[in-house]
């Protein structure tokens, strides 16, 4: 029996625009393009873009001027405290994790895990002690893998679907050297 060798993932901050092809194909299909893919504080000065790429090239993919390979992942994370629920921590103390995904022909490659690790570290880097989102039911088991627990019940969002609220708590956890 082969083994199947998986391509290596890599996660680098980029800008905002770099991550709208992936929100439009893998989360807002709804929308009427990728351009259409914002968040209105996108470009604040808290905010981070993390994009999981490939070494290699995918005719599927997603490619980015400047880098060699695929874009396969993405996240953004932004300085916004969790309101929905009551949480243990206070404001400035959480990041806020939004708009995840992984475009389906490479899910179960470790690109979200990657962008997980990656956004973990920049919580730790600030200092912060979680990490929580609003996450899709689809993607409940893989939060949980990653170590999230739930906030709260099922709740709707128009045009997307079944959501809960999801933390990481960070505080016992080493600090990472980045």
């Amino acid at each position: 029996m082969s083994q199947v060798v998986l391509p290596e993932i890599y996660v680098e901050r980029v800008v905002s625009e770099a991550v709208r092809e992936l929100r439009h194909r893998v989360l807002w299909q709804h929308k009427e393009s990728s351009e259409a893919c914002v968040i209105d504080i996108d470009d604040a000065e808290h905010a981070i873009h993390l994009a999981a790429f490939t070494k290699n090239q995918f005719s599927w993919g997603i490619r980015l001027h400047g880098h060699p390979g695929t874009l396969v992942g993405a996240c953004s994370l932004f300085d916004q405290h969790c309101m929905r629920v009551q949480v243990p921590w206070g404001p400035g103390d959480d990041l806020r994790l939004r708009v995840m995904g992984t475009l389906p022909e490479a899910r179960g490659w470790g690109a979200g895990a990657a962008l997980i690790a990656r956004a973990v570290q920049e919580v730790q880097k600030q200092g912060r002690h979680a990490l929580w989102c609003d996450a899709r039911q689809v993607a409940y088991g893989f939060y949980e893998r990653q170590g999230f627990a739930f906030l709260n019940d099922t709740y709707e969002i128009p045009d997307i679907g079944p959501h809960r609220t999801m933390a990481l708590d960070l505080s016992s956890r080493p600090v990472s050297n980045l």
